[in-house]
């Protein structure tokens, strides 16, 4: 039998089982196979195949040949890895997020391989060949060291050109940071984001710069607009900075006063007519396990329904995914800060002081404060992110008596064993994480089959998965419903207001699914609307009944709870913005896409598509929103790793909240509302310029 060069032979086979997973990745995940990005990855993959090939001509035959064969196997391993993640979670992953990633696919390695589609196999092809090739060709090492070490040098040549691509197409930022996964595995590929993301693990990956100049107004708390004198003096929201300032100028740590210099350049948000309209009043927040439009059914979840209809309904909510979605969206929704997409952020600054979290700033006006789970803390630390957040009380699974039940645990449950343990406190402010929604829905459960028989009256064409997340809605409903009964029956029904709101759309359930049975309310085929879910603000003896159609986020919500709360607090630290507020909201999305009320920014086609075609966008708009959402990640990314607001507590002094009467709702009342004009449908990705 003829034996070949083991070197040639190994660079040669490594390359095409590289190139054959990239190429299937990129058609799976990406839609696209040709473009100039396949150029840049196959310098990539040349250059890393002639030097593990290189490489292993010095070591020992057997242990070469090892070494070859799993590289065959593990680049093609973690590609179905990858593809199986955004299936099943609808994000890619990385190293650092593993520990919140990862869990779910032990935990859950049946709807994992369920979620597989059957092309994403095709990885695994090159390396079966090239295993069967091996067995009956075999390689011997060659004496010709000279070929060798010219290849290396080669490699090193090749990998350099590849590396000059990535510069010039200005993908710096795409290349050192493993921040925007789905961008980076899109533009460098498989092989070279697996070095980076070891890399960045190892070394301790950097934040990018700050763009500073990219809001526009800036800070204007300084010179307020000028007003005619017939107008009535309107008082706007002010901040002593002088004890920031001083605190900024006597710091040592360049990074902490970074974030001092960016934060405080920030513009500072004005009261408006909502400011203060909940003043003093409870609140019960509620993040809503898989909190989807296919829940809401007026027959069969009628409690859900009428929150929605008789309070406040957010119609153009956004609910980004970030890469540990449950836990990364509740902390989005605590303090407003825009997560690290490649680590499991919750988990890894759970010992950060949070002194701005709307646990704390509800504890600061006196508010008792808690929060309650129905399931363990098995993804997720909440017991020390809650006690360094300002929640006086935290109990989950393990702490009350609940029924064990196959699946997930009762909503209405957790609504029985918790509401006596804060409803007759004065001032309450109360956080729940539901879980009776979570998937699977493709498996027999209690509550998964607990109301199908009435589902089946109703939908009896529904898809089997669809009527078990109904099913599960349902519990979710009878919590609800067990939920106001008792407020009213307590005399503090007319003085609470209930906030709903989702983590993710359903996961391990097809777009199509969620498109086609949660499209009631909003076109779910269009552009980012997959990721579009209810938002409620329900306090029908106060709010009354309304429908915004404002762009906004989960981002969003807590400093809008706080001005509809007249809760004392500075704008500038939180990501988000007050949704009836002066500053224009962005959604920012993990992987590097953002919305405004403008349109879309699509970073992997660096593409701006506006809502209203014919509508004017003035120059320059996009790069100075786009500045500002990278802005947003880096300085974010900042506060969790230096644990800021322990450096910073009490430094910002904003002026007492808005006394008396609020002369901006006095205004709006004597001014009849303008009607509404239609919401311009959302594009598609690709569509205008």
């Amino acid at each position: 039998m003829k034996k070949n060069g083991f070197f040639l032979t190994s660079a040669i086979k490594l390359f095409i089982v590289t190139m054959c997973a990239e190429m299937i990745f990129k058609w799976c995940c990406f839609g696209t196979l040709f473009d100039l990005s396949l150029v840049r990855i196959t310098l990539f993959s040349l250059a890393f195949s002639l030097i593990v090939a290189s490489v292993c001509s010095f070591l020992p035959l057997k242990a070469g040949r090892f070494i070859v064969a799993f590289m065959y196997w593990f680049i093609s391993l973690y590609a179905l890895l990858q593809m199986g993640m955004k299936n099943m979670m609808g994000n890619f992953t990385s190293l650092h997020a593993g520990e919140g990633m990862f869990l779910r696919v032990t935990d859950y390695i049946i709807p994992f391989f369920q979620a597989m589609k059957p092309q994403y196999f095709l990885v695994l092809l090159a390396p079966i060949v090239m295993a069967v090739l091996g067995h009956f060709r075999k390689t011997e090492k060659e004496n010709r060291w000279i070929m060798v070490l010219a290849s290396l040098v080669a490699a090193l040549i090749i990998d350099a050109a590849g590396l000059y691509t990535v510069k010039a197409e200005g993908l710096q930022n795409v290349y050192v940071s493993t921040k925007f996964i789905e961008k980076s595995l899109k533009e460098i590929g498989l092989e070279r984001f697996l070095i980076r993301d070891v890399v960045s693990t190892v070394s301790g990956s950097e934040t990018g710069e700050l763009i500073i100049d990219d809001e526009p107004g800036g800070n204007e708390q300084t010179e307020p607009a000028e007003q005619k004198p017939e107008e009535a003096v309107l008082p706007h929201r002010t901040i002593d900075d002088t004890e920031w300032t001083n605190a900024m100028n006597a710091e040592e740590n360049n990074k902490i006063k970074t974030i001092d210099s960016y934060l405080m350049s920030r513009k500072i948000s004005d009261y408006n007519e909502w400011t203060g309209k909940m003043e003093g009043m409870n609140l019960i927040y509620i993040m809503v396990e898989a909190f989807d439009y296919m829940a809401l059914d007026e027959q069969l979840t009628p409690t859900l329904c009428e929150i929605m209809n008789t309070g406040w309904n957010f119609s153009n909510h956004y609910v980004p995914k970030y890469s540990c979605t449950t836990g990364e969206s509740e902390l989005i929704s605590e303090v407003s800060l825009v997560p690290e997409s490649d680590v499991c952020t919750p988990n890894q600054y759970k010992k950060n002081e949070w002194s701005d979290s709307i646990f704390q700033m509800f504890e600061n006006e006196g508010y008792y404060t808690s929060a309650y789970h129905n399931w363990k803390d098995e993804f997720y630390d909440r017991r020390e992110l809650y006690a360094s957040s300002g929640c006086e009380v935290y109990k989950n699974y393990t702490d009350l008596p609940y029924t064990k039940m196959q699946g997930w645990p009762s909503d209405y449950q957790m609504m029985e064993l918790t509401i006596p343990l804060w409803i007759n406190q004065d001032k309450f402010m109360t956080l729940y994480v539901t879980s009776s929604t979570h998937f699977p829905y493709d498996k027999s459960s209690v509550l998964g089959d607990r109301y199908l028989s009435q589902i089946n009256q109703v939908h009896p064409d529904y898809p089997t998965n669809v009527k078990r997340y109904l099913s599960k809605a349902m519990e979710l409903d009878k919590g609800m419903r067990y939920l106001i009964d008792q407020l009213k029956a307590a005399g503090k029904y007319d003085n609470t207001a209930i906030v709903m709101f989702g983590d993710h759309h359903p996961l391990n359930t097809s777009l199509s699914t969620i498109a086609k049975y949660g499209s009631q309310y909003v076109d779910r085929n269009q552009a980012l609307n997959i990721d579009r879910g209810p938002f409620f603000i329900y306090c029908p003896s106060v709010l009354g009944t309304k429908t915004w159609d404002n762009v906004n986020s989960t981002f969003d919500i807590l400093p809008t709870i706080l001005n509809l709360y007249n809760i004392n607090y500075d704008p500038r630290i939180y990501m988000g913005t007050d949704i009836f507020g002066d500053k224009e909201v962005l959604v920012y999305f993990p992987n590097g896409n953002w919305v405004s009320e403008k349109g879309i920014y699509y970073i992997n086609s660096s593409n701006f598509v506006p809502f209203d075609e014919n509508a004017a966008v003035e120059e320059g708009y996009a790069s100075a929103r786009s500045n500002e959402a990278q802005n947003a990640f880096n300085i974010s990314s900042m506060i969790f790793r230096s644990n800021y607001f322990k450096a910073r507590t009490g430094v910002t002094k904003p002026a007492s909240a808005l006394q008396g009467e609020n002369p901006y709702a006095k205004m709006a009342e004597e001014t009849p509302e303008a009607p509404a004009e239609p919401t311009p449908e959302t594009p598609a990705e690709g569509s205008g310029n």
